[in-house]
């Protein structure tokens, strides 16, 4: 029986897969964290804006109005820029996902065709083993044959 003559190419391709794997997941913990963080600065921007409308009712000198101004705008920039790193974490992260996909539809593959590789090594050995089963069914047949006609002539 020959062996699977892909199975170097098998091992590889499982090999991949298993790192593409850990790419993927790596990636998709930096979209989360991203996320997390954009999640954290909005509820500190609302958190202060809800702190600034207190503070106006009571009346706020131009410079405080100015600083808080320039604090909000400071706070805007930072959300779109953690905006940014979400999507940019996003994108490579389907990116990677899409790349593990075409490595794990080839290691899927290579999988079905060892199967197939095994099941004809099955059928190979069930005729292998059919025909040492006829050729000891006829030679004990052909035995009792000759031994029915030795007790005949005797």
């Amino acid at each position: 029986m020959k062996p699977f003559a892909l199975a170097g190419v098998l091992k590889l391709a499982d090999w991949r897969s298993e790192t593409q794997a850990r790419s993927v997941k790596r990636a998709h913990g930096l979209w989360l964290r991203a996320r997390g963080r954009l999640v954290r600065l909005a509820t500190v921007r609302n958190a202060r804006i809800a702190q600034l409308a207190g503070e106006l009712r009571d009346g706020v000198t131009a410079a405080q109005l100015q600083e808080t101004s320039r604090l909000q705008h400071a706070q805007t920039a930072e959300i779109q820029a953690a905006q940014a790193d979400v999507d940019a974490a996003y994108r490579d992260w389907q990116a990677l996902l899409a790349e593990w996909m075409l490595v794990e539809n080839r290691r899927k593959a290579m999988r079905l065709l060892e199967q197939r590789h095994l099941a004809q090594l099955a059928v190979q050995q069930k005729r292998i083993e059919q025909r040492q089963h006829d050729e000891l069914v006829e030679l004990a047949f052909h035995r009792a044959a000759g031994r029915r006609r030795n007790d005949a002539t005797a």
